[in-house]
C-alpha cells in the first residue's frame, strides 16, 4: 500500500493532511518532511516529521506531495526529491469540483471548494487553495499557486512559478507572465508581464524583480 508523506509541515502542510485525508481517493500519510524537525511536536497529532528533504531515505511504499507556500522553497524541495527517483501524486479534495476534459499535472493540490472548469490545464505542482475557480480552457502553468477564493475566468493564461493572492480577479483572455506576483483583492484588466507584482482595481504594477524559470 502506497503512503502519503507530506513535504513541508507548517500551517499549508497541516491543511493538507486534513485535505488528504478527505480526498477522492483519501490517502493513508505516512508523516512529514521538514528541515524543523520538531515542527509538528506541538500539536499532539499522531504525524511526525519523518525526516528532513535532502536525509530522508526513500522507501518504496512512499509517495510524496508538497505543501510548502513559498515557490522557490517548494520546487527546491520537489526537485531534491525527484532526483532520487520519489514519485508525486495528486491530493484532490472530496469537494473540489472538476469539469470534462481537465488536465492535471503531477503534484496538483486542489483543496476544498476549488472548481476547475472544462478543458482547463493545470500544470505540473500547482495548488489551488480554498474555494478559488479556475473556469474552462485557463491554463495554470507549473509550480504556479493561487491562494482562497480567487477567480480565474476563461481562457486565461497563468505563466509559470505565478503566485495570485486571496480574492483576486483575472479577466477573460488575460496572460500573466512567468513569476509574477497577483496582489490580494486585485482585478487583472490587461496582461502582465513577467516579473511583475501587481496590486490593486484595476491592477497596476507595483514592484519589479528579476525572473528565473529554468
Amino acid at each position: 500500500m502506497k503512503k502519503l508523506i507530506i513535504v513541508g509541515a507548517g500551517g499549508f502542510g497541516r491543511e493538507v493532511l486534513a485535505w488528504a485525508r478527505q480526498a477522492v481517493e483519501p490517502w493513508v500519510v505516512k508523516g512529514f518532511l521538514d528541515d524543523n524537525l520538531q515542527a509538528m511536536d506541538r500539536f499532539g497529532m499522531e504525524w511526525s516529521v519523518l525526516g528532513t528533504v535532502d536525509g530522508y531515505i526513500i522507501q518504496e511504499e512512499d509517495v510524496f506531495v508538497c505543501a510548502i507556500g513559498q515557490i522557490a522553497a517548494k520546487r527546491r524541495c520537489v526537485e531534491s526529491l525527484l532526483a532520487r527517483g520519489a514519485e508525486f501524486v495528486q491530493v484532490i479534495h472530496r469537494t473540489a469540483t472538476i469539469g470534462e476534459g481537465v488536465g492535471f499535472g503531477r503534484g496538483v493540490i486542489l483543496c476544498p471548494g476549488a472548481i476547475i472548469g472544462s478543458h482547463a490545464r493545470l500544470g505540473n505542482f500547482v495548488s489551488i487553495n480554498l474555494h478559488s475557480s479556475v473556469a474552462h480552457d485557463s491554463v495554470v502553468n507549473d509550480w504556479s499557486q493561487l491562494h482562497c477564493h480567487i477567480d480565474v475566468t476563461g481562457g486565461v493564461t497563468v505563466g509559470e512559478g505565478v503566485l495570485i493572492g486571496s480574492h483576486a480577479s483575472l479577466l477573460p483572455g488575460v496572460k500573466i507572465g512567468d513569476g509574477a506576483t497577483i496582489g490580494a483583492a486585485s482585478l487583472v484588466m490587461r496582461d502582465v508581464a513577467a516579473g511583475t507584482t501587481m496590486f490593486g482595481v484595476p491592477a497596476r504594477p507595483y514592484a519589479q524583480r528579476e525572473v528565473s524559470v529554468g
